[in-house]
């Protein structure tokens, strides 16, 4: 059965009052966007609580590929692939609508999704209420056709195996036959920009991509553990995490800066457990230096409150003391295994246990768990004495990729970046 529309719900946003418009118009710029970069030049079109993607005569494969896409964008709640009635071929709002019509499409709809000794339901939305039937009214007219006309023949209004829906609107009927779930949150671009410090590792990708959910438009920093070639950029494990969280965030840059300034200048220092905790510190104060430059109000960390050395309270204390800037972690009150779920959901897993020299686990081995700001400093005026100097050298040799919904746009050092910003 053809399918004329993307029926694409929301539901956050539909909470939003005096702001909505500017919500919903940023949600409906953001499927263009992802459809553009696909090649599809479909209508996109905004509703009441939904929006709909108007599609020409194309294969249903292609539709509903476009539909699993398109529900990886944040804002959206629902998405459903469906068969549209316009009003005018209802000849309503006449008191006698041609039911026949939606009657057709409900039991093609059933043939085409019939089990053995399955169940079944009809649900109808009734957005319009200048429909003359009531949703139960006609709910029970569609699921006595089914009966009749096909083979179905169990109905279970609590837990049916198959669900046909009706939703009418003021424009017309929207039938499908299943409804997915979206990433819901809120559209990107809609709610400030951060600045995401990412490594190789499972936790802080996802942070990176719950960020996004709320709508943050997201960049990357990562410090590489040598300096990466201009050819080889894209292999880098973080690159390919960053291009692939794109998909989610839409255009986002990813930093690369050597960490190695920072590692020479320790070198020939007796260990003293308190290197992770520092450089932590030193990537908080790059990143703020980058969020100068090119915009953020917030860095983002993938911590989980003691989940490792540098992740205790005290520590947590001591990074985020070392910047101005907020630092913000949405995984703080997350176990492992709910981030790793996550990590699974959005595709970074597989990446994220990859072999990777991530510049943490290269540093002290028996990271102290509890410091003191004060005592920080200390350590930092006697073992760092040039600090503006050392983030200057590491801007300096700094490398930009550009990445657009899991794609590459560009890349460039850090001087190219400044003038593109």
């Amino acid at each position: 059965m053809l399918r004329h529309r993307i029926l694409l719900h929301f539901a956050e946003v539909a909470l939003k009052g005096h702001n909505r418009r500017e919500f919903e118009l940023q949600l409906r710029r953001n499927i263009k966007h992802r459809l553009l970069r696909r090649g599809v030049h479909w209508p996109v079109r905004r509703g009441h609580n939904r929006i709909t993607v108007h599609i020409p005569d194309t294969p249903r494969a292609d539709v509903f590929e476009i539909a699993t896409m398109l529900r990886g964008v944040a804002g959206i709640a629902s998405v459903a692939a469906a068969a549209f009635l316009p009003r005018a071929e209802l000849h309503w709002p006449s008191a006698s609508p041609q039911l026949h019509r939606i009657e057709e499409i409900v039991v093609r709809m059933a043939h085409e999704n019939w089990r053995a000794q399955a169940s079944f339901a009809v649900r109808v939305n009734r957005g319009d209420k200048g429909f003359p039937l009531r949703s139960d009214e006609l709910a029970r007219r569609l699921g006595a056709a089914i009966i009749e006309h096909t083979n179905w023949s169990r109905v279970d209004l609590s837990r049916p195996d198959q669900h046909f829906y009706v939703d009418i609107y003021p424009e017309g009927v929207y039938l499908y036959d299943a409804r997915h779930r979206g990433l819901g949150g809120l559209p990107v671009f809609t709610a400030g920009s951060v600045l995401s410090l990412l490594s190789g590792g499972i936790d802080s990708p996802v942070a990176a991509f719950l960020m996004a959910k709320r709508g943050c438009r997201v960049n990357f920093l990562h410090l590489t553990a040598t300096h990466l070639a201009s050819e080889r950029l894209l292999e880098n494990l973080v690159s390919r995490i960053a291009k692939r969280l794109s998909i989610y965030t839409l255009r986002s840059r990813l930093f690369l800066a050597p960490y190695t300034h920072f590692d020479l200048a320790l070198i020939g220092q007796p260990p003293s457990g308190f290197e992770m905790i520092l450089f932590r510190r030193f990537m908080a104060r790059l990143g703020t230096r980058l969020a100068e430059r090119y915009g953020g109000q917030a860095l983002v960390v993938g911590d989980s409150l003691g989940q490792v050395a540098s992740q205790t309270l005290e520590n947590i204390v001591s990074h985020s003391q070392a910047t101005t800037l907020p630092i913000l972690r949405p995984l703080i009150g997350m176990d492992k295994q709910e981030i790793v779920e996550r990590a699974r959901t959005i595709g970074t897993y597989e990446l994220s246990t990859e072999p990777y020299k991530d510049c943490c686990a290269l540093l002290s081995r028996h990271p102290r768990t509890k410091s003191q700001p004060e005592q920080l400093q200390r350590l930092e005026k006697r073992l760092l004495p040039n600090y503006e100097a050392l983030l200057e050298r590491t801007l300096a040799e700094m490398r930009v990729l550009t990445f657009d919904t899991g794609e590459v746009l560009e890349t460039g050092s850090a001087a190219h970046a400044a003038k593109s910003a």
